[in-house]
């Protein structure tokens, strides 16, 4: 069958890791007061987010009061590309990106709601996938339009439930002090993505200031994580 280029409904990322985490359907798009739940079940209520998290922001601050909610955030480790014929869907060619993904590259989303991070009711599920992502060429047009995302595999996940759970997001192989530039170094992010990621990670209490290195701040684990 002919498949037609860019009529998809509900994203395919999204789809996907929904019926992964829960495969049945029964407890998909449920009501929640004005909202609806991706999925509402006896645990509480989980919400897959693949793109900016700023769209959460609203939803989180009236569900968590009295709900359980958990984020998942789906993150690509390697990711192919396929690069399509708009018109005919012909795939012209495969390639794989340069670029590796890993667990800390979800900081740049836990910024956004940064200031629930701490909320007794949230808990976060980060998912690592090897993904396909397909963009359609138009002859007509300069550049690309992305198609869809699908997963080629499941790599492993990490689950925070707690403030002191964020420790998990501190890599390892760094030294009882460091800067931003030990921390990108050992978490494989950028200098940017590691100023980013200790900013969060000192608001949760998994990391402290505990002086300079020259013009650099040094950071410490905390004693007792919150």
């Amino acid at each position: 069958m002919e498949r037609r280029i860019g009529t998809y409904g509900e994203k395919s990322l999204h789809r996907e890791v929904k019926w992964q985490i829960e495969p049945t359907g029964a407890f998909h798009e449920a009501p929640v007061g004005k909202y609806i739940a991706d999925i509402k079940d006896e645990s509480g209520v989980t919400e897959i987010q693949t793109q900016s998290f700023n769209t959460l922001r609203g939803k989180l601050a009236a569900l968590l009061p009295e709900h359980v909610v958990t984020v998942v955030y789906p993150l690509p480790r390697e990711k192919y590309i396929e690069m399509l014929d708009a018109e005919s869907g012909e795939i012209l060619r495969t390639r794989r990106s340069p670029k590796r993904g890993n667990f800390f590259h979800a900081f740049r989303e836990l910024y956004r709601i940064k200031p629930l991070l701490t909320d007794a009711n949230l808990r976060l599920r980060l998912m690592l996938y090897d993904v396909t992502e397909r963009r359609a060429i138009a002859k007509s047009r300069k550049g690309y339009s992305k198609i869809e995302t699908n997963i080629r595999e499941f790599c492993g996940e990490l689950h925070i439930r707690s403030a002191g759970d964020y420790r998990k997001l501190v890599p390892d192989g760094l030294n009882e002090q460091f800067t931003s530039s030990d921390f990108a170094a050992a978490a494989g992010i950028s200098k940017r993505d590691s100023g980013v990621a200790l900013n969060v990670l000192r608001c949760v209490g998994a990391v402290g200031l505990c002086g300079k290195s020259g013009r650099y701040n040094l950071y410490e684990l905390s004693k007792r994580p919150q």
